[in-house]
């Protein structure tokens, strides 16, 4: 139950991942025919993502995951666009690979400025245009939030930008992406991780509109059009796309099933006391609160019961601070340190939801003398 963390790969990339190993294990760099080979499939697959995605037109820099992604896409293109301003707009929300690489930008003479979250878990949209002026060069905001699950307004805020067209718009597109469809047409880029739609870990891509924007950030031999240098992980990429089009084609069923479990459970909790149902959006990801308790005791006291589950992201799960996502919606301090992240995928089964369902409620009885 915390798929937002991580998927367990198809049992087909599995396979795919281990037969490019052993049949296309050249580099893709190199000009005699192996090299070759393995170079056409790479260029196979890089077109197969961007069909999947709706972005034929757009360049596929594969990396090794979304982190690296968002470290490119912030740090280059604001070295790029930094005689024509120095403002940038995060959200709130943004993953720590966001949020961290705009606070160091802040040394390099970049003033680094947060819209603001409503009480449902988006963006402010009105705060944003009130932030927007000449100087903006550059706005990031998270296509689903990862601790609640909020899907924010990509469409409404493409429309705002068009009337700013300096501004560089990239979306952290990690939670969504094989999960629900969403499009992602005049994002300028945005970036993905295998590992969370059931593909292996270690491969990710940046996508972006004019990769001519982007530059290297990390130098090497000059891969992936000289903006991610070091040999490419060809298995790794061919599995992704092996894993997107999986996940492509089950996703309309795979949703309607996760919503049923979203509100079976979300049924389930509904009566306890001190139990509090964080605001939502897609089906996949709940957040709930043990009001009283430490959602480390919760998270704890679920693994007794072999369910597993986690407090905040996993990328910031062992930092001592109250999550950003809750306390900008204005949750109150007791339902943040009491708040889990419970996440399902589109292998999750009935009788696990049905244990996840007996769990809660006896870990409820369990921690019950502390809970308000």
């Amino acid at each position: 139950m915390d798929n937002a963390a991580t998927t367990r790969p198809y049992d087909d990339v599995l396979e795919t991942y281990m037969n490019v190993n052993k049949m296309y294990y050249a580099n893709t760099s190199s000009i005699h025919q192996a090299g070759r080979e393995a170079a056409k499939l790479l260029e196979a697959s890089r077109r197969q993502i961007l069909d999947l995605m709706g972005l034929i037109g757009y360049d596929c820099i594969f990396t090794s995951g979304a982190t690296e992604s968002n470290n490119i896409a912030i740090q280059s293109v604001l070295r790029h666009k930094k005689p024509f301003g120095r403002t940038v707009l995060l959200s709130e929300l943004e993953h720590p690979s966001v949020i961290n690489v705009g606070e160091v930008m802040k040394d390099e003479g970049f003033n680094v400025r947060y819209i603001r979250t409503l009480p449902d878990g988006t963006v402010d949209m009105a705060h944003l245009g009130e932030l927007l002026d000449d100087d903006v060069v550059f706005v990031t905001v998270m296509a689903v939030n990862n601790i609640v699950g909020t899907i924010q307004p990509i469409r409404e805020m493409v429309r705002m930008l068009k009337a700013y067209p300096k501004v560089h718009f990239h979306v952290d597109a990690t939670q969504a992406v094989g999960k629900m469809r969403m499009d992602y047409s005049g994002v300028d880029s945005l970036s993905i991780s295998a590992h969370k739609f059931h593909g292996v870990k270690g491969i990710g891509a940046l996508i972006a509109r004019e990769a001519e924007t982007l530059s290297a950030i990390a130098y090497g031999g000059g891969h992936e059009r000289n903006i991610r240098s070091g040999t490419v992980n060809l298995p790794g990429a061919v599995s992704m796309a092996r894993a997107l089009r999986n996940s492509d084609e089950t996703l309309d069923a795979a949703e309607k099933r996760v919503y049923a479990y979203n509100r079976k459970v979300k049924e389930a909790v509904s009566g306890l006391h001190a139990v509090q149902v964080q605001p939502g959006g897609v089906p996949h990801i709940m957040n709930l609160s043990f009001t009283g308790a430490k959602g480390e005791v919760v998270v704890n006291a679920l693994g007794t019961h072999d369910i597993f589950v986690s407090t905040t992201s996993a990328c910031a799960s062992k930092l001592k601070k109250l999550n950003e996502t809750l306390l900008a919606m204005g949750s109150a301090q007791p339902v943040i340190e009491g708040s889990i992240r419970i996440s399902f995928s589109s292998q999750t089964e009935e009788a696990e939801v049905e244990r996840l369902i007996t769990a809660l409620h006896a870990v409820h009885t369990e921690i019950g003398d502390v809970l308000k």
